[in-house]
């Protein structure tokens, strides 16, 4: 096999992350190149600002390729939001020779797509669950088996036609054809969750800046799949109200500085005692649990208490997991599963989010941090980057949705070049 270029581009409501990935025969995939923007134009996983969006993917792609000296020529990307949903159905043939081949796998998994789809959704992902072979069910792999009745359960992945077609729209504006469009909870499974965890069962939980995805496990299979339109940035918007704040960009840096500000020393102020006290020419030292934050850039508060700054984070994490609960059972499943709950996406870096988990869900709980990769991935490696990570992990899964063996090397500026003629031309008549 050639060596193959695979784009992955994860596009959030607060980040665009881009991915450039060399993989040649069946070794792991190597990044050469990677670059992180901050995301305009997009909320709540949904197009808001055409050209905002085109402009903040225009610069993440262009910084990985420079990188990399390597032209994207297609991208994997990701999608998500609050509409997306799920279903489970089966899909029947007979098969009508020895054994059962690749042809028949396609051809019964494609026959569970006989579903409603709602009016303005598309099917996103079929995912074959087990298969059954005549009286025999459980079976991961039916190619090569012999049977005469072929049955398999599919979990299938619907979004709004509309979601799909903007993001797609937005990198296509910049002459990149897209691969594949893949759920960004789906594809955070591939870079964090092991198969041990998927066949005990595992709730995989992505709180990204404006949803949070969620991918439910049993017994192997994926049986829920599901968006909810909180995240992040309502912790950030809470903060800026209960610390009464100037800014959200404070909210936020505090945010993502918060267990710097938990592990700082706390202001001590000096008392003096009354004149009942028997020492009351003394000064004594009183401490509190107010801090200043001038040591993170925070100007228009002198201090705050760490108690209260802990008390805000904590209710919109136990909220948010209440509502992940809710959603899940309302789809007619538990969350008590036995691997309990895999934590990625920004927020996963919240100190003791686990043990909120454990508090409120009582399930086990761990941050997600993504493997798998070889090459430049120290700037990835965080829970944040488990969809942009698992983006290649599943192009390298699903070869046949690759749209080309990609571009060569050494091509990036002739590909760059190209792409600014054919923006220039969308703009004028």
């Amino acid at each position: 096999m050639a060596k193959r270029i695979i784009g992955a581009l994860d596009i959030g409501s607060s980040k665009i992350t881009a991915v450039i990935a060399s993989v040649e025969d069946l070794s792991t995939p190597r990044v050469i190149g990677v670059a992180s923007v901050p995301a305009k134009g997009i909320k709540k996983g949904l197009v808001v600002n055409l050209e905002d969006a085109v402009n903040a993917i225009a610069q993440s792609l262009s910084a990985a390729e420079r990188m990399a000296d390597v032209n994207f020529g297609s991208v994997f990307i990701s999608v998500s939001g609050k509409s997306i949903t799920s279903k489970n159905n089966k899909g029947v043939i007979t098969v009508n020779h020895d054994e059962i081949t690749q042809e028949d796998f396609l051809r019964v998994v494609e026959s569970s797509r006989t579903i409603t789809v709602p009016q303005g959704y598309e099917i996103l992902h079929v995912i074959a669950r087990e298969f059954t072979i005549d009286a025999q069910s459980g079976i991961k792999d039916p190619i090569g088996m012999s049977g005469g009745r072929l049955e398999v359960d599919c979990h299938i992945v619907l979004a709004p036609t509309s979601i799909v077609k903007n993001i797609a729209k937005c990198v296509q504006r910049l002459a990149i054809s897209v691969d594949s469009t893949v759920f960004a909870g789906w594809a955070s499974t591939y870079s964090v969750l092991t198969d041990t965890e998927k066949e005990l069962g595992v709730l995989l939980v992505d709180i990204g800046s404006g949803t949070t995805d969620i991918v439910l496990f049993q017994d192997g299979g994926v049986v829920y799949s599901g968006s909810i339109a909180v995240g992040g940035s309502n912790i950030t918007n809470d903060i800026a109200v209960g610390l009464h704040l100037s800014s959200l960009e404070e909210a936020e840096l505090i945010k993502l500085r918060y267990k710097d500000i938990m592990d700082a020393e706390p202001i001590i102020e000096k008392a003096e005692k009354t004149t009942k006290s028997k020492k009351s020419d003394e000064d004594v030292e009183e401490t509190n649990d107010e801090v200043s934050l001038e040591f993170i850039g925070v100007q228009s508060v002198d201090k705050i208490s760490k108690s209260v700054l802990e008390k805000i984070i904590k209710a919109r994490v136990e909220e948010i997991l209440e509502l992940i609960r809710d959603e899940v059972v309302r789809a007619g499943y538990d969350v008590k599963v036995p691997a309990g709950m895999v934590i990625v996406g920004g927020s996963a870096r919240l100190p003791k989010i686990t043990s909120v988990v454990r508090e409120v869900l009582n399930i086990p709980a761990r941050v997600g941090n993504p493997h798998g990769l070889d090459g430049m991935v120290d700037e990835i490696s965080g829970p944040e980057y488990a969809t942009v990570q698992g983006l290649l992990q599943y192009a390298v899964s699903n070869p046949e949705e690759a749209m080309s063996s990609g571009p060569s090397e050494g091509s990036f500026f002739k590909g760059f070049s190209k792409r600014i003629q054919d923006i220039f031309k969308s703009l004028f008549p």
